[in-house]
């Protein structure tokens, strides 16, 4: 398959955290502008309590630097290894649609049950990719 295949989830991917930093980041500049956090608040995220919209959109951000991770060194390594196959893009498009619908439930409406569903279904997706990738890796050398 053709590396494309895998480039376009993953810019997706990118996408959708830089939507959620600029999201952040304007919410924090609209909480000091209408004075409902004090600037010096986000200098260590202490001395006084955003609203729950805030720590969504923060634990969400920070989310989005933990398990994509693996994702994106699955990808990496999938590229340059040159084991692209169908499973293994199925599988990425599996795991960026679920991180979109857990920002989705997180920054929505954070239902714990829903965002939990949805992180491990992200979870066994990104799981398959790299079972597949070591797999046909494994494969290759023997």
């Amino acid at each position: 398959m053709d590396i494309a295949a895998l480039v376009y989830p993953t810019i997706v991917l990118i996408t959708l955290t830089f939507i959620v930093s600029i999201a952040l980041v304007s919410y924090r500049f609209y909480l000091v502008r209408t004075a409902q956090v004090h600037p010096g608040y986000f200098k260590l995220n202490k001395g006084g309590k955003p609203p729950k919209r805030h720590d969504a959109l923060h634990d969400n951000y920070n989310n989005l630097f933990q398990v994509p991770i693996l994702y994106y060194s699955a990808v990496v390594l999938a590229i340059s290894t040159q084991h692209i196959n169908e499973t293994l893009v199925i599988a990425a498009w599996a795991f960026v649609c679920l991180r979109i619908i857990h920002t989705l439930v997180h920054v929505i409406y954070n239902n714990i049950l829903h965002r939990l569903t949805v992180f491990f279904l992200a979870y066994v997706a990104v799981g398959v990719m790299w079972i597949r990738l070591v797999n046909d890796i494994i494969n290759a050398a023997t």
